[in-house]
């Protein structure tokens, strides 16, 4: 989201604290991964985007207490452009916090290796739009241009 001449990230803190990264989440019968990003991402952030490109994906194991055991998992990560919300309507389940972060800064605050890389490209490509002259940082209408990263 641009706020004068920077462009801000909304990242998700799990509850405890330990984690922050990425909205992401899982496919909901008849979604493309498309659609599941931008549905976990109003969910998990309280924002609204639509799609501009996919980003990557990346495929990684965690420990699933309802299976018992370990889990294979693999992320579509995708660009999002902000349309819409409020981080202050993010799910508080899920969610203990959403930080609004600076582009810049976003990377380092990500706990996980695969998502900060996800990040990186996510950089370099609204680098790469700013520079086209499709996500410009200053005048209006300055909420129609969030950049937000989101996963399914």
């Amino acid at each position: 989201m641009p706020v004068g001449d920077r462009i801000l990230i909304p990242l998700i803190t799990l509850p405890g604290g330990a984690v922050t990264g990425l909205p992401k989440g899982r496919l909901e019968r008849g979604e493309t991964a498309a659609q599941a990003a931008c549905r976990e991402v109003r969910e998990e952030t309280g924002l609204l985007g639509s799609v501009i490109e996919p980003l990557g994906e990346i495929s990684y194991w965690f420990w699933a207490q309802a299976e018992r055991g370990r889990v294979q998992k693999r992320v579509e990560f995708f660009l999002l452009l902000y349309r819409a919300g409020s981080p202050a309507h993010h799910h508080p389940v899920e969610v203990e916090h959403v930080p609004l972060v600076p582009i810049e800064d976003a990377e380092a605050r990500i706990t996980h290796s695969g998502e900060r890389a996800m990040m990186r490209a996510a950089r370099g490509r609204v680098g790469d739009l700013i520079d086209d002259g499709f996500l410009p940082l200053a005048g209006p209408p300055a909420r129609a241009h969030l950049a937000t990263v989101g996963g399914a």
